[in-house]
């Protein structure tokens, strides 16, 4: 229900600020962690290699997929999500829609451009964020931010699902490495988190509707898929590190693609299952913030 008046202090801008430090933060050590050192970028290229395991299988479809992602499905995206927010007189919505599908597009570039790729012989060129990721992303989360109260958890599992199968769509096609998924999902979250600490301090008639409803089912699941597939991505990747360390390093550091078929598969799916996980936390989370804290 809207009402005038802003939202208390206690509703306001300090949680969501913080969390999208956070996710600013993370996206960083990515990119720290599996670009800039030379064992996560040997963690990052057998999960690399192990989508090749699967591509004969999975390629037609995950390029079905990449496919629609373009500069003019960029800007009709978000051009409904507005017309939706209008139809409402949801104002608030509306740019908090185009700001986070905006902003988040044009990070995602700049960090591409900016940060550096050190030459260790495994790709010279940084991919890190994801552009496609981060598309499907942030217009998944959109579409949450314009929804009706009542119908916003249905808007984050359907967002979710595409946001997931974009990330993973480019890990089958071995367009990205899991990391470059993951940071994009985080760019967004950070974005998604500044617009609403920025709404939290505007007044109620011109923000999202916040729901005083009790969490929808939808959000519960969301967060459970997103839990389960962190955990399983973090397994996966302490596994495939403690392998990698006790196995032929001299050979596996400088060629991952030698490292065997079980351990690439392992980790390949790992980044999988950590990006379905942070999809799925992505537009829970929103719907999180998006709630009155009364």
């Amino acid at each position: 229900m809207e009402g005038d008046g802003a939202l208390p202090a206690r509703a306001g801008s300090l949680r969501p600020a913080l969390a999208a430090l956070a996710a600013l933060v993370g996206a960083l050590l990515c990119w720290a962690v599996f670009v800039r050192s030379a064992q996560g970028q040997v963690v990052d290229e057998v999960a690399f290699a192990g989508s090749g395991q699967t591509r004969g299988l999975l390629e037609a479809q995950a390029r079905g997929v990449l496919s629609v992602v373009s500069e003019g499905s960029l800007v009709v995206g978000m051009l409904v999500a507005v017309a939706v927010a209008v139809a409402r007189r949801a104002w608030g919505a509306a740019a908090a829609a185009v700001v986070v599908v905006a902003g988040s597009n044009v990070a995602t570039q700049v960090l591409k451009a900016l940060l550096p790729r050190p030459a260790l012989g495994l790709g010279a060129e940084n991919s890190l964020p994801s552009g496609h990721t981060t598309v499907a992303a942030s217009l998944a989360v959109a579409l949450v931010l314009v929804a009706p109260p009542r119908l916003r958890g249905a808007a984050a599992v359907a967002g979710a699902v595409v946001a997931a199968s974009m990330g993973v769509s480019t890990l089958v096609a071995g367009w990205h490495r899991p990391s470059d998924v993951v940071a994009a999902l985080l760019v967004v979250a950070a974005w998604t988190c500044g617009v609403v600490a920025v709404l939290r301090r505007l007044p109620a008639r011109t923000t999202p509707a916040p729901s005083r409803a009790p969490r929808p089912a939808a959000t519960r699941v969301l967060v459970v898929v997103g839990a389960l597939g962190l955990l399983a991505g973090t397994a996966a990747l302490v596994v495939v590190a403690a392998s990698l360390r006790a196995g032929p390093t001299v050979v596996v550091w400088s060629a991952p693609e030698q490292a065997g078929g079980l351990l690439q598969v392992l980790s390949y799916a790992g980044g999988a299952s950590a990006v379905v996980g942070g999809a799925a936390l992505l537009t829970a989370a929103t719907t999180v913030l998006l709630r009155a804290s009364r």
